[in-house]
């Protein structure tokens, strides 16, 4: 049971609809990917034209390699036997350019753990597809902690363990379905997330701690095999990294980073767990994403502690550079690491942080008992198109009340098409009226419901306790306030 109302998600049903960012991120002389995500009827017809020299529609994936930087604008089209959709698209093709909006896809920790798997892995990417999640835009499959063995190779990089017997074959499955794969490391010299079975996981470093930098799992060592493990992911053909320790400082971060843009495929890059303030301007330049909190785990208070990191990072927020709140808790988990579980308005909560606040979107659940409501909550193209806005406006609070048992927050974000969206989030524990007024009459979109309100020039809504409610319109708010 909840009280926010949500639509029902059919991603099989109806006339096509074209769910990409209008604007798609990639460097010049690396392979290009891009699976065109569209909801509707099938079977469904794809075209892409005006594509610059070296790519090619295949299917529904857009591939190859684009030799000239610049911005090419292509045609997106879509067509089944009940109707036809087309969307412009512009490519950014400039050297380190991936990620350009959040990262949306699947993330293993919370779903599997340490136990997971090769096969978990290959069985996740087929279910986003078999489920149409990926019609809505999510891409990439990210393998987290667990599967690291000892090192060895062609490169002397850290080798899979035996649950993970072909990675190669992982990730071609993986891109085969049109999708991206993602890998999980850390400078630390040994890795969180050790499965049951070994002592410890290795990370990118080896020999005696480096004094520099605390001994956290035993410190950051110093032999350095950063380029060795990132050579070993480029052949594996990986396209994503998370890079894992604490304190995340930025000498560690940008020795990986440079690492990575030396290989031979666009990595998307990810910093995590403690990415502190004070480095801000690092990370809101030069990593894809940063994370500076606690990992999530189906507690009220543990994303209350995850929400509350948007203020400290808020200004800082930038185009291609977004603070991560962490992986999804919603859905079914097998991996032993779960602590409490969301109600189902709480759950929506979760999902608007993330997606209003700019935050990357990964699914951490294992797909396996996927009930119509969980679908609703991954696959609702209206919210998730704030996320992928390409005015790369950062959501503003404009309203704060926190003082005994409440906490309501409102935010507006400016978006790409003039209008306006304004996020409303009853965090506390009593029920909170908002009220306000816009600059003149205009009609409010529910966007969780995906239906359109009367005509007004007033706010008035009521929020009952751990809800959200997201509107967008053509009109500013000019003033807002809330009464009990």
């Amino acid at each position: 049971m909840h009280y926010t109302e949500i639509a029902i998600s059919k991603p099989f049903e109806g006339a096509p609809k074209i769910n990409v960012a209008s604007v798609y991120g990639a460097s010049p002389e690396k392979p290009f990917m891009l699976r065109i995500p569209v909801t509707g009827t099938r079977p469904i017809t794809y075209g892409a034209e005006n594509l610059p020299a070296g790519l090619r529609l295949e299917g529904n994936i857009i591939k190859g390699v684009v030799g000239t930087e610049g911005d090419y604008e292509i045609t997106l089209t879509a067509k089944n036997a009940v109707g036809k959709a087309q969307k412009k698209l512009t490519l950014e093709i400039y050297p380190a350019n991936v990620l350009v909006t959040p990262l949306m896809g699947f993330t293993s920790w919370n779903a599997y753990g340490s136990k997971v798997t090769q096969s978990d892995i290959e069985k996740a990417a087929q279910k986003m597809v078999d489920l149409g999640i990926s019609e809505y835009g999510y891409s990439y499959v990210n393998l987290d902690s667990g599967w690291q063995g000892e090192y060895g190779g062609e490169f002397d990089a850290v080798m899979p363990n035996y649950k993970f017997p072909d990675m190669k074959k992982m990730t071609d499955k993986i891109h085969s379905l049109g999708l991206k794969a993602g890998i999980y490391s850390t400078p630390m010299l040994t890795a969180w997330g050790c499965p049951d079975e070994f002592t410890s996981i290795p990370g990118c470093t080896t020999g005696e701690p480096d004094k520099r930098f605390p001994l956290v799992n035993g410190g950051i060592g110093t032999v350095r095999k950063e380029c060795n493990n990132a050579l070993q992911w480029d052949a594996w053909e990986f396209d994503y990294l998370k890079y894992d320790w604490e304190p995340t400082d930025t000498y560690n971060a940008d020795i990986m980073r440079e690492t990575l843009l030396k290989m031979q495929r666009d990595f998307g890059y990810c910093v995590t767990v403690r990415a502190m303030r004070r480095n801000a301007k690092y990370w809101s330049n030069y990593v894809n994403s940063y994370r500076s909190c606690a990992d999530s785990c189906g507690k009220w208070a543990n994303f209350l502690e995850i929400y509350h990191t948007y203020f400290e990072f808020m200004n800082y927020w930038n185009k291609g550079h977004y603070l991560d709140l962490d992986m999804l808790d919603i859905g079914t988990f097998r991996g032993g690491v779960f602590k409490g579980r969301l109600t189902e308005d709480e759950q929506i909560s979760a999902y608007s942080a993330r997606a209003f606040l700019g935050s990357p979107i990964q699914i951490s659940s294992t797909l396996d008992e996927v009930d119509e409501f969980e679908l609703s909550v991954y696959c609702n193209e209206e919210i998730i198109a704030i996320n992928q806005d390409c005015a790369f406006s950062a959501p503003v609070a404009i309203f704060r009340n926190k003082q005994g048992e409440a906490e309501l927050d409102v935010f507006e974000k400016a978006l790409e098409d003039g209008k306006y969206a304004y996020a409303l989030f009853n965090l506390g524990e009593t029920t909170q009226i908002v009220m306000g007024r816009f600059e003149e009459k205009t009609k409010l979109r529910d966007l969780w419901v995906k239906e359109d309100l009367p005509d007004t020039v007033y706010l008035d809504i009521e929020l009952e306790p751990h809800t959200v409610r997201i509107f967008k319109t053509s009109k500013k708010l000019k003033t807002v306030c809330n009464a009990v």
